[in-house]
C-alpha cells in the first residue's frame, strides 16, 4: 500500500520506507528502487519566473503491475510524485485518509475525500479515467510547489 502524504509525501509498501518532498534525486530513486524497477527519463522542462530560478530538473518512475509512477524534481529536491492506473485495472493500493484513490468509483472517492479545491490546496490533485459515473480515478498527483524549505536540507 502506498500512502499519499500531502506535504512530506509517499509512505513506500512492505516497510520500504518513505518517498519524501526534497529528497535529492539519488536518494529519491534509491528510496523508490526498494520497491519497483526504477528508470531515469528525460523530462521536457523550462525555467520560468514561477519556477522560482530552478535550473536542474530530474525524472524518473516505475511499474508496478498497472501501476505508474513518476517522480519529478528540481535542484531543490523531489517535487511532485504521480499515480497512474491503466484503465480498468486494478492496482495495489494508493490510500489518502484511509481511501484508496483507485479502488473504488470514482463519484465514492470525491464524496468521502474534501471537495477538489481543498485537495488542491494540499497537493493532490486527482483525475478520474472518464466522466463514466462508474468510472474509476486514473491519476494522482502529488505536489508541493513551496521548496523554499528544502534548501538548505
Amino acid at each position: 500500500m502506498f500512502e499519499l502524504l500531502p506535504g512530506l509525501g509517499v509512505v513506500l509498501p512492505r516497510g520500504a520506507g518513505m518517498l519524501r518532498f526534497g529528497m535529492s534525486e539519488p536518494r529519491a530513486q534509491w528510496a523508490l528502487s526498494t520497491v519497483v524497477d526504477v528508470r531515469a527519463y528525460w523530462s521536457c522542462a523550462g525555467t520560468r519566473v514561477v519556477d522560482d530560478g530552478h535550473r536542474e530538473f530530474w525524472s524518473f518512475g516505475g511499474r508496478l503491475g498497472a501501476l505508474r509512477i513518476d517522480v519529478t524534481g528540481s535542484e531543490h529536491g523531489c517535487r511532485t510524485i504521480v499515480f497512474e492506473r491503466e484503465p480498468g485495472t486494478e492496482t495495489d493500493p494508493v490510500v489518502w485518509r484511509d481511501i484508496d484513490v483507485f479502488g473504488y468509483p470514482a463519484a465514492e472517492v470525491e464524496a468521502a475525500l474534501p471537495r477538489a479545491a481543498a485537495c488542491a490546496k494540499l497537493g493532490l490533485i486527482l483525475v478520474r479515467e472518464s466522466t463514466v459515473a462508474e468510472s474509476r480515478m486514473a491519476r494522482a498527483r502529488l505536489t508541493t510547489e513551496d521548496v523554499s524549505a528544502y534548501r538548505n536540507g
